[in-house]
């Protein structure tokens, strides 16, 4: 009897939340008027930069920070953009339950179980070569990593899940490292012949060869070895069918003596990265992401609840989704817990352009909310506004 009206209260009060949604209420109304004017000011607060993404929260608990962050995405996207509400209160899902969305997958469940895929062996018209990089970045493999399609074949080397060097197996024999030393007169011909047995001799690898016989000074050969690299990568890039498998190996046999001096991570960014190429992320994100009965509005439920919600906003992986979900949509809200009862909105906050603090209006001590305004400042998180939240305007008069 006693759980039975508790789940009624908590019913009751779902209800009247519900009721104050801003599609309840009509386009003229003040209500209405006060959000847009929450969103212009939103927007003349970071006319430096383009604003694409927001974390909405408060001090404590019962500001109405879940609310807000639902209507100011409404208005957004009323005015045509394609907005994403993110529930990252994972440790009291509200936004979830408002769309009755409490047993969807969700956000929690793209970061452990799709970024966390282990798949040593598939297809790359199923799992692109930027989701099996990103995976064995996350499990900090080390080993090799072989692509091979119908015109080519790339081996990545990573060591701790990050890319020490990529070879293009089969590129062209005028484009193979030994024909360019020759072509440049770095090597004679028959030294291309000893270096080749050595090489079959030992399994090293050219760069090192060269390197260890003295033909190549180090900055000349790491040179070299990175327009070869640009070059696998280019081609890696290009491979829309075929097969990739792991091969896991020691660091010691994976690490050169020469490698490349290239920024993999940004040419990870640049080939591999963005949105469109992450076919099986992608298709996780379709899955769990749930369109609203507003056109252009879309939400993303919290998911399984985890025993340990602060670790999982601040992971890698979740800054790696919100970059994703950021190609995907025009805006972004994030609802997270508020501040004082966990460090989530600090920990998620990084992660997008700004925050809106929510204050309730004669519910909150001055002293609390200062401070959580010094928190985000010590951590210099920007605030992009504060909104004050259910004013009484019969009390004191409008400029009182």
């Amino acid at each position: 009897m006693i759980f039975s009206k508790g789940r009624k209260q908590k019913k009751e009060n779902l209800e009247s939340r519900q009721k104050n949604l801003l599609v309840n209420f009509p386009t003229g109304s003040r209500y209405a008027e006060s959000f847009r004017n929450l969103r212009t000011n939103l927007y003349f607060t970071a006319m430096e930069k383009n604003l694409k993404s927001v974390v909405v929260t408060s001090s404590i608990p019962a500001e109405g920070k879940t609310n807000t962050a639902i209507n100011l995405a409404y208005t957004i996207s009323q005015t045509g953009k394609r907005v994403l509400m993110v529930d990252g209160d994972l440790r009291k899902p509200l936004l979830t339950e408002m769309f009755d969305n409490k047993r969807s997958i969700g956000f929690t469940d793209l970061i452990s179980e799709t970024m966390g895929k282990d798949v040593p062996t598939g297809d790359i018209t199923e799992y692109s070569i930027g989701d099996k990089l990103k995976f064995m970045e996350y499990q900090k493999c080390t080993g090799t990593l072989k692509v091979i399609s119908p015109e080519n074949q790339v081996t990545f080397y990573l060591i701790n899940g990050i890319i020490s060097d990529i070879l293009w197996n089969n590129c062209p024999p005028a484009r193979k490292l030994i024909s360019q030393m020759v072509d440049l007169k770095k090597i004679t011909r028959e030294d291309s012949k000893i270096v080749l047995d050595h090489q079959k001799k030992t399994h090293q690898r050219l760069g090192d060869i060269f390197y260890t016989m003295g033909f190549l000074t180090k900055p000349d050969l790491e040179k070299m070895l990175g327009m070869n690299a640009l070059e696998a990568f280019r081609v890696a890039s290009l491979m829309t069918e075929g097969t990739f498998e792991f091969t896991p190996m020691r660091e010691q046999n994976v690490q050169a003596s020469v490698t490349p001096t290239l920024d993999f991570e940004k040419l990870y960014r640049d080939f591999f990265g963005q949105g469109k190429e992450l076919i099986f992320i992608n298709n996780a994100i379709d899955e769990a992401v749930h369109p609203t009965d507003t056109e252009n509005l879309f939400i993303l439920p919290a998911g399984k609840v985890p025993p340990n919600p602060a670790e999982v906003i601040g992971s890698d992986k979740a800054e790696f989704l919100i970059e994703v979900l950021k190609q995907r949509y025009d805006f972004i809200v994030v609802d997270t817990p508020p501040v004082l009862p966990a460090s989530d909105a600090l920990l998620m906050a990084p992660r997008t352009d700004g925050t809106i603090l929510v204050v309730r209006s004669g519910h909150t001590n001055k002293k609390i909310i200062k401070e959580v305004v010094d928190r985000f400042r010590t951590a210099k998180l920007p605030i992009l506004g504060t909104l004050l939240n259910r004013v009484d305007v019969k009390k004191g008069g409008y400029y009182q």
